[in-house]
Protein backbone atom coordinates (compact mmCIF):
# COMPACT_ATOMS: atom_id res chain seq x y z
CA UNK A 1 0.00 0.00 0.00
CA UNK A 2 1.41 3.38 -1.21
CA UNK A 3 2.34 6.19 1.21
CA UNK A 4 2.26 10.21 0.74
CA UNK A 5 5.71 10.63 0.08
CA UNK A 6 7.60 11.64 2.87
CA UNK A 7 4.96 10.96 5.24
CA UNK A 8 6.34 7.90 7.76
CA UNK A 9 9.87 7.51 8.69
CA UNK A 10 11.29 4.14 8.77
CA UNK A 11 11.91 3.37 12.22
CA UNK A 12 15.71 2.25 12.59
CA UNK A 13 16.15 -1.80 12.80
CA UNK A 14 17.94 -3.17 16.63
CA UNK A 15 18.41 -6.08 18.21
CA UNK A 16 20.23 -7.73 14.94
CA UNK A 17 22.48 -10.48 14.71
CA UNK A 18 23.45 -10.61 11.03
CA UNK A 19 23.75 -14.17 9.55
CA UNK A 20 24.83 -13.10 5.95
CA UNK A 21 26.12 -9.82 5.12
CA UNK A 22 27.89 -6.99 6.85
CA UNK A 23 25.99 -5.29 9.95
CA UNK A 24 24.32 -2.20 8.44
CA UNK A 25 21.73 0.22 9.70
CA UNK A 26 19.33 2.07 7.32
CA UNK A 27 21.32 5.54 8.45
CA UNK A 28 23.97 3.59 6.51
CA UNK A 29 21.69 3.05 3.74
CA UNK A 30 20.54 6.72 3.19
CA UNK A 31 20.38 7.48 -0.04
CA UNK A 32 19.54 3.92 -1.59
CA UNK A 33 16.37 2.33 -1.78
CA UNK A 34 15.81 -0.19 0.58
CA UNK A 35 13.50 -3.66 1.02
CA UNK A 36 12.92 -4.68 4.52
CA UNK A 37 11.78 -8.48 4.29
CA UNK A 38 10.09 -10.09 7.30
CA UNK A 39 10.08 -13.52 7.24
CA UNK A 40 10.12 -16.51 8.81
CA UNK A 41 11.97 -19.72 7.34
CA UNK A 42 9.35 -21.93 8.21
CA UNK A 43 6.35 -20.18 6.31
CA UNK A 44 5.60 -21.16 2.85
CA UNK A 45 3.94 -17.80 2.07
CA UNK A 46 7.34 -16.37 2.75
CA UNK A 47 9.37 -18.96 1.04
CA UNK A 48 6.84 -17.96 -2.43
CA UNK A 49 7.89 -14.27 -1.84
CA UNK A 50 10.98 -14.81 -1.45
CA UNK A 51 11.07 -16.23 -5.19
CA UNK A 52 10.25 -12.81 -6.39
CA UNK A 53 12.54 -11.05 -3.95
CA UNK A 54 15.71 -13.13 -5.57
CA UNK A 55 14.15 -11.79 -9.27
CA UNK A 56 14.10 -8.31 -7.60
CA UNK A 57 17.76 -8.70 -6.56
CA UNK A 58 19.11 -10.07 -9.87
CA UNK A 59 17.08 -6.71 -11.68
CA UNK A 60 18.02 -3.89 -9.21
CA UNK A 61 21.01 -4.66 -6.94
CA UNK A 62 23.20 -2.65 -9.57
CA UNK A 63 20.34 0.12 -9.50
CA UNK A 64 20.44 1.38 -6.35
CA UNK A 65 18.06 -1.29 -4.42
CA UNK A 66 19.65 -3.11 -1.16
CA UNK A 67 17.47 -6.17 -0.09
CA UNK A 68 17.43 -7.01 3.67
CA UNK A 69 15.30 -10.04 4.87
CA UNK A 70 14.72 -9.85 8.47
CA UNK A 71 14.13 -13.44 10.28
CA UNK A 72 11.74 -13.07 12.80
CA UNK A 73 10.84 -16.78 14.18
CA UNK A 74 7.37 -17.82 14.75
CA UNK A 75 8.84 -20.88 16.57
CA UNK A 76 11.98 -21.49 19.38
CA UNK A 77 14.10 -23.36 16.69
CA UNK A 78 13.93 -20.63 14.43
CA UNK A 79 15.73 -18.10 17.38
CA UNK A 80 18.69 -20.52 16.76
CA UNK A 81 21.81 -18.36 14.21
CA UNK A 82 22.72 -21.85 13.27
CA UNK A 83 19.67 -22.85 12.16
CA UNK A 84 18.73 -19.86 10.56
CA UNK A 85 22.24 -19.87 8.15
CA UNK A 86 21.37 -23.36 7.48
CA UNK A 87 18.48 -21.94 6.02
CA UNK A 88 19.76 -19.13 4.10
CA UNK A 89 22.35 -21.20 2.28
CA UNK A 90 19.87 -24.04 1.25
CA UNK A 91 17.50 -21.43 -0.12
CA UNK A 92 20.16 -19.66 -2.25
CA UNK A 93 18.98 -16.15 -0.60
CA UNK A 94 21.51 -13.70 -2.33
CA UNK A 95 21.34 -10.69 -0.16
CA UNK A 96 21.82 -9.57 3.65
CA UNK A 97 19.84 -11.80 6.10
CA UNK A 98 19.87 -10.52 9.65
CA UNK A 99 17.68 -12.54 12.76
CA UNK A 100 15.60 -10.82 14.80
CA UNK A 101 15.68 -12.88 17.73
CA UNK A 102 13.82 -11.02 20.18
CA UNK A 103 11.23 -9.32 17.76
CA UNK A 104 12.89 -6.27 18.45
CA UNK A 105 13.08 -4.61 15.12
CA UNK A 106 9.35 -6.59 14.37
CA UNK A 107 7.58 -4.24 17.19
CA UNK A 108 9.37 -1.44 16.31
CA UNK A 109 7.89 -1.26 12.72
CA UNK A 110 4.61 -2.76 14.90
CA UNK A 111 4.50 -5.84 12.38
CA UNK A 112 1.91 -8.21 12.63
CA UNK A 113 2.27 -10.32 9.28
CA UNK A 114 4.75 -13.51 7.70
CA UNK A 115 5.74 -12.06 5.11
CA UNK A 116 5.87 -8.18 5.10
CA UNK A 117 7.42 -6.46 2.84
CA UNK A 118 8.26 -2.43 3.20
CA UNK A 119 9.85 -0.34 0.64
CA UNK A 120 12.10 2.82 1.94
CA UNK A 121 13.01 5.82 -0.33
CA UNK A 122 16.27 7.92 -0.61
CA UNK A 123 15.31 9.82 2.33
CA UNK A 124 14.47 7.15 4.71
CA UNK A 125 10.99 7.11 4.21
CA UNK A 126 8.15 4.19 3.90
CA UNK A 127 6.69 4.73 0.38
CA UNK A 128 5.25 1.13 0.31
CA UNK A 129 4.14 -1.88 2.15
CA UNK A 130 2.87 -5.31 1.69
CA UNK A 131 1.56 -8.25 3.97
CA UNK A 132 1.10 -11.67 2.88
CA UNK A 133 1.20 -13.12 -0.88
CA UNK A 134 0.54 -11.05 -3.96
CA UNK A 135 0.76 -7.16 -5.26
CA UNK A 136 4.15 -8.09 -6.95
CA UNK A 137 3.35 -6.02 -9.97
CA UNK A 138 2.75 -3.34 -8.40
CA UNK A 139 5.13 -3.70 -5.37
CA UNK A 140 7.92 -3.80 -8.33
CA UNK A 141 6.25 -0.78 -9.94
CA UNK A 142 6.97 1.18 -6.36
CA UNK A 143 10.73 -0.21 -6.67
CA UNK A 144 11.16 1.34 -9.65
CA UNK A 145 9.47 4.61 -8.74
CA UNK A 146 12.00 4.73 -5.90
CA UNK A 147 14.55 4.12 -8.21
CA UNK A 148 13.84 6.86 -10.69
CA UNK A 149 13.86 9.59 -7.65
CA UNK A 150 17.00 8.52 -7.21
CA UNK A 151 18.57 8.05 -11.24
CA UNK A 152 15.14 9.46 -13.31
CA UNK A 153 16.60 8.70 -17.06
CA UNK A 154 17.62 5.61 -16.00
CA UNK A 155 16.35 2.16 -18.40
CA UNK A 156 14.20 0.02 -16.08
CA UNK A 157 12.70 -4.13 -17.13
CA UNK A 158 9.02 -4.33 -17.50
CA UNK A 159 7.52 -5.31 -14.29
CA UNK A 160 7.32 -9.25 -14.26
CA UNK A 161 4.26 -11.00 -15.35
CA UNK A 162 1.18 -11.22 -13.30
CA UNK A 163 0.91 -14.56 -11.10
CA UNK A 164 -2.50 -15.54 -10.04
CA UNK A 165 -2.44 -14.14 -6.82
CA UNK A 166 -2.40 -11.11 -8.33
CA UNK A 167 -5.31 -11.48 -10.01
CA UNK A 168 -7.86 -9.92 -8.52
CA UNK A 169 -10.86 -12.15 -10.13
CA UNK A 170 -9.49 -15.43 -9.18
CA UNK A 171 -11.37 -17.90 -6.97
CA UNK A 172 -10.54 -18.20 -3.65
CA UNK A 173 -11.34 -21.39 -2.77
CA UNK A 174 -11.92 -21.71 1.17
CA UNK A 175 -9.35 -24.33 2.65
CA UNK A 176 -8.04 -25.33 6.09
CA UNK A 177 -6.59 -22.97 8.20
CA UNK A 178 -3.68 -23.79 10.24
CA UNK A 179 -3.37 -26.62 12.33
CA UNK A 180 -1.28 -26.07 15.34
CA UNK A 181 0.23 -28.35 17.26
CA UNK A 182 1.14 -26.63 20.70
CA UNK A 183 -1.49 -25.56 23.21
CA UNK A 184 -1.18 -21.68 22.82
CA UNK A 185 -2.76 -21.93 19.40
CA UNK A 186 -3.31 -25.50 19.03
CA UNK A 187 -7.21 -27.31 18.56
CA UNK A 188 -7.38 -30.83 19.82
CA UNK A 189 -10.20 -33.42 18.73
CA UNK A 190 -9.25 -35.60 21.97
CA UNK A 191 -12.19 -35.06 24.69
CA UNK A 192 -9.44 -34.88 27.12
CA UNK A 193 -8.18 -31.91 25.48
CA UNK A 194 -4.38 -31.01 26.23
CA UNK A 195 -2.31 -32.25 28.86
CA UNK A 196 0.12 -28.88 29.47
CA UNK A 197 3.32 -29.45 29.97
CA UNK A 198 3.26 -33.01 31.13
CA UNK A 199 3.67 -36.17 29.58
CA UNK A 200 0.36 -38.18 28.79
CA UNK A 201 -1.27 -40.80 26.76
CA UNK A 202 -3.85 -39.73 24.30
CA UNK A 203 -6.63 -42.08 23.18
CA UNK A 204 -8.11 -41.47 19.38
CA UNK A 205 -11.39 -40.75 19.22
CA UNK A 206 -13.81 -42.73 17.37
CA UNK A 207 -15.47 -39.84 15.50
CA UNK A 208 -12.59 -37.63 13.70
CA UNK A 209 -13.18 -33.75 13.83
CA UNK A 210 -12.20 -31.74 10.96
CA UNK A 211 -9.65 -29.11 11.01
CA UNK A 212 -8.45 -29.85 13.92
CA UNK A 213 -5.77 -32.80 15.53
CA UNK A 214 -6.26 -36.12 17.05
CA UNK A 215 -3.42 -37.52 18.71
CA UNK A 216 -2.82 -41.28 19.89
CA UNK A 217 -0.05 -42.61 22.83
CA UNK A 218 2.54 -40.30 24.90
CA UNK A 219 2.86 -37.13 23.91
CA UNK A 220 4.28 -34.25 25.78
CA UNK A 221 2.26 -30.55 24.77
CA UNK A 222 4.54 -27.69 25.34
CA UNK A 223 2.98 -24.22 24.06
CA UNK A 224 4.18 -24.46 20.59
CA UNK A 225 4.71 -27.98 20.40
CA UNK A 226 3.86 -31.47 20.16
CA UNK A 227 6.86 -34.00 21.33
CA UNK A 228 6.74 -38.01 20.94
CA UNK A 229 7.68 -38.62 24.68
CA UNK A 230 7.95 -42.73 24.06
CA UNK A 231 9.60 -45.42 22.05
CA UNK A 232 6.26 -46.60 20.74
CA UNK A 233 4.60 -45.63 17.74
CA UNK A 234 2.36 -42.27 17.94
CA UNK A 235 -0.45 -40.99 15.45
CA UNK A 236 -1.29 -37.53 14.48
CA UNK A 237 -4.63 -37.37 12.26
CA UNK A 238 -5.87 -34.19 10.33
CA UNK A 239 -9.00 -34.17 8.57
CA UNK A 240 -8.33 -31.44 6.58
CA UNK A 241 -9.87 -29.88 2.75
CA UNK A 242 -6.97 -28.36 0.72
CA UNK A 243 -4.58 -29.72 -2.29
CA UNK A 244 -1.29 -29.57 -0.65
CA UNK A 245 -0.09 -30.04 3.67
CA UNK A 246 3.46 -28.86 4.75
CA UNK A 247 4.50 -29.76 8.20
CA UNK A 248 6.88 -27.90 10.39
CA UNK A 249 8.59 -30.20 12.30
CA UNK A 250 12.08 -31.06 14.14
CA UNK A 251 13.78 -33.70 15.64
CA UNK A 252 14.98 -34.11 18.96
CA UNK A 253 17.67 -32.04 19.30
CA UNK A 254 19.77 -34.30 21.34
CA UNK A 255 19.29 -36.98 18.45
CA UNK A 256 22.09 -37.43 16.07
CA UNK A 257 19.88 -38.68 13.19
CA UNK A 258 16.10 -38.42 11.93
CA UNK A 259 13.20 -38.34 13.12
CA UNK A 260 11.27 -40.86 10.65
CA UNK A 261 7.48 -39.80 9.31
CA UNK A 262 5.44 -42.22 7.94
CA UNK A 263 2.52 -40.16 5.87
CA UNK A 264 -0.92 -41.94 5.05
CA UNK A 265 -3.76 -40.47 3.32
CA UNK A 266 -7.12 -41.98 3.58
CA UNK A 267 -5.81 -44.90 5.65
CA UNK A 268 -2.84 -45.68 2.39
CA UNK A 269 0.47 -44.83 1.64
CA UNK A 270 0.88 -41.20 -0.90
CA UNK A 271 1.45 -42.58 -4.48
CA UNK A 272 3.75 -40.98 -6.75
CA UNK A 273 1.38 -38.59 -7.70
CA UNK A 274 0.35 -37.34 -4.19
CA UNK A 275 3.94 -37.39 -2.79
CA UNK A 276 5.38 -34.11 -1.60
CA UNK A 277 8.97 -33.24 -2.07
CA UNK A 278 9.90 -33.87 1.43
CA UNK A 279 8.92 -37.51 1.05
CA UNK A 280 10.40 -40.78 -0.31
CA UNK A 281 8.54 -44.21 -0.91
CA UNK A 282 10.89 -46.82 0.78
CA UNK A 283 9.05 -50.87 1.15
CA UNK A 284 5.56 -49.28 -0.23
CA UNK A 285 5.68 -46.67 2.72
CA UNK A 286 5.37 -43.02 2.19
CA UNK A 287 8.22 -41.61 4.67
CA UNK A 288 9.49 -37.96 5.26
CA UNK A 289 12.34 -38.22 7.32
CA UNK A 290 13.04 -34.62 9.20
CA UNK A 291 16.95 -33.54 9.90
CA UNK A 292 16.40 -30.52 11.25
CA UNK A 293 14.00 -28.09 12.05
CA UNK A 294 12.10 -27.00 8.65
CA UNK A 295 8.99 -27.06 6.57
CA UNK A 296 8.21 -29.90 4.65
CA UNK A 297 6.36 -30.64 2.07
CA UNK A 298 4.44 -34.16 2.28
CA UNK A 299 1.27 -34.11 0.58
CA UNK A 300 0.49 -32.69 -2.81
CA UNK A 301 -3.20 -33.51 -4.29
CA UNK A 302 -4.23 -32.13 -7.76
CA UNK A 303 -7.42 -30.61 -6.24
CA UNK A 304 -8.66 -29.49 -3.18
CA UNK A 305 -11.17 -31.93 -1.76
CA UNK A 306 -11.46 -33.13 2.20
CA UNK A 307 -9.07 -36.03 2.86
CA UNK A 308 -7.76 -37.55 6.18
CA UNK A 309 -4.19 -37.59 7.02
CA UNK A 310 -1.89 -39.19 9.05
CA UNK A 311 1.52 -38.64 10.86
CA UNK A 312 2.74 -41.63 12.18
CA UNK A 313 6.63 -42.08 13.96
CA UNK A 314 8.37 -44.41 16.18
CA UNK A 315 11.35 -42.06 17.12
CA UNK A 316 11.13 -40.53 19.87
CA UNK A 317 11.71 -37.01 20.52
CA UNK A 318 9.85 -35.89 17.33
CA UNK A 319 8.52 -32.30 17.27
CA UNK A 320 5.53 -31.31 15.62
CA UNK A 321 4.68 -27.78 15.74
CA UNK A 322 2.35 -27.12 12.61
CA UNK A 323 0.81 -28.42 9.83
CA UNK A 324 -0.02 -25.56 6.75
CA UNK A 325 -2.10 -26.03 3.77
CA UNK A 326 -2.42 -24.36 0.33
CA UNK A 327 -4.39 -24.51 -2.93
CA UNK A 328 -1.54 -25.56 -4.58
CA UNK A 329 2.42 -25.10 -4.14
Amino acid sequence: MKLKPGNLKAPECIGLRWVQGEPRTLKDLEGQIVLLFFFDYSNEHCLRVLSYLKIWHGRYVDKGLEILAIHTPEFDFGADKANVRRAVEDLGIPFSVALDPESKTWDTYANRHWPALYLIDKNGYIFDYQFGEGGYFDFETSIQACIKQVTPRIFLPRPIELSTTDDTGALVTPITPNIYFGYRRGRIGNPEGFQENSVAKYILPEQIRSDVFQAEGFFLAREDMLVHADTEKVRLVLSFDAAEVYLIAAPDPASTGPAKLTILQDGNPLSQSTLGRSCTIENGQSICEVWFPNLYHIVKNDSCERRLLEIQTATPGARFYCATFTTES
